[in-house]
């Protein structure tokens, strides 16, 4: 499923690199703005509402994009060993902080006040309508992969997870997020925690190793976290 998603993302957004833009910036809505763009260097003066009535307007509507970040996880974390001296069960903090790389989709629900953008043709000259920058938008995120984990990535799994959040755009592709989501990772069960400190015996024997795999031993659980993420806007529609 993650492989999907990535996928068609990258596929739809060929397009979007391939188009050059000139930016419009103004004052306010009645003062002039200035066009400017490396292709044409040009320093052409109009107002924001004679643009849009010329050539009309369009606002961001969802964008597509990826992220990079990491997340906090908001309730302690715990890992179980075995002693490698006396073969007692240890439990320890496990690292809480997670780096990933996730898909984004952004649905604006505010617009920038003082820029704009048109895009270019192959000849360097402005076409289509003028593009509305979104300003604050509220973003769904699903985490692809895994960069960094908790213990080298052994607490946290691969399942799918993901949350919802706030985004702010300070460019027309860049954007700065903050959510909260929910991340599958692997909790030691009650039994193996109350045994800290002890021995558990196996057939007779005193156990020497726990595999956080074994699901005798530990089961899957989301935990909460708070995330922090830097957005590329691959797509916009």
């Amino acid at each position: 499923m993650k492989k999907i998603i990535f996928s068609i993302i990258i596929i739809t957004s060929f397009y979007s690199f391939s188009q050059q833009k000139t930016f419009l910036k103004f004052e306010d809505a009645e003062s002039k703005v200035s066009l400017y763009s490396q292709e044409t260097q040009s320093n052409q003066q109009s107002t924001l509402t004679e643009a849009e009535d010329e050539y009309g307007s369009i606002s961001e509507n969802i964008s597509f994009g990826l992220s990079l970040g990491f997340n906090n996880a908001l309730e302690s974390l715990k890992l179980a060993q075995i002693s490698p001296i006396d073969n007692t069960v240890i439990i320890t903090d496990a690292q809480k902080t997670n780096f990933v790389l996730s898909t984004a989709i952004s649905v604006p629900i505010s617009f920038q006040k003082k820029k704009a953008y048109r895009y270019l043709d192959n000849n360097g000259k402005q076409m289509g309508q003028v593009h509305r920058i979104s300003e604050w938008s509220i973003i769904g995120v699903v985490n692809l992969v895994t960069l960094k984990g908790a213990e080298s990535g052994s607490t946290f799994n691969q399942k799918l997870s993901g949350g919802l959040g706030l985004s702010y755009s300070f460019s027309s592709d860049f954007a700065i997020g903050l959510s909260y989501e929910l991340i599958s990772y692997r909790k030691p069960k009650d039994f193996l925690i109350n045994q800290e400190g002890q021995e558990i015996q196996v057939n007779g024997e005193a156990l020497k190793s726990i595999e956080i795999s074994n699901d005798a031993y530990y089961f899957d659980r989301y935990a909460g976290t708070l995330a922090l993420k830097i957005i590329y806007k691959l797509t916009k529609s």
